[in-house]
């Protein structure tokens, strides 16, 4: 009985450590977020090979990679910076109070602005104004990056 426990275990955690190799989420993090564009075939097949050992694990890898946008390569932008280096967002009103950070992040992790605001039943119509700064000329992949302290961070692309 004991054996049968260990071979399970061992399973486990090879099937684990192989499984991130072939997750564009992992290999790619810089890739997240992306609304679409070109798929990358690679990460493509790797995810479908998953699907040899079982239907559940190449499911879970291609729901991953799609969902988080890590499968697309030069991915369409979700929001374009305006002539003078500025981002507007516009925040939804919410009905529930929360707090939010938004931050202009390089593909560097380098922050170029950050702003907070509170969104909520009596805030309405707000919108926040981020500098893209010195990022603009360098021609850098910049980011949204909105944290509300509940979710993981949320990030989208911004064109130059």
């Amino acid at each position: 009985m004991k054996n049968w426990t260990r071979a399970i275990a061992l399973t486990t955690l090879i099937t684990v450590a192989t499984g991130t190799v072939g997750c564009g989420y992992i290999l790619y993090p810089e890739r997240r977020g992306n609304a679409g564009g070109t798929i990358d075939g690679g990460t493509l097949v790797m995810d479908l090979l998953w699907l040899l050992p079982g239907i559940v694990p190449g499911v879970v890898f291609l729901i991953v990679d799609f969902s988080s946008g890590a499968m697309y390569v030069g991915g369409r932008v979700a929001m374009k910076a305006a002539p003078n280096g500025n981002v507007a967002v516009k925040l939804k009103d919410s009905a529930k109070p929360k707090h939010l950070t938004l931050q202009l992040v390089t593909a560097h992790k380098r922050v170029l602005d950050t702003k907070v605001a509170d969104i909520g039943p009596t805030f309405h119509d707000q919108t926040v104004q981020l500098n893209v700064g010195d990022a603009g000329t360098k021609h850098e992949q910049v980011f949204l990056q909105i944290l509300d302290g509940e979710h993981a961070p949320m990030q989208l692309p911004v064109a130059m």
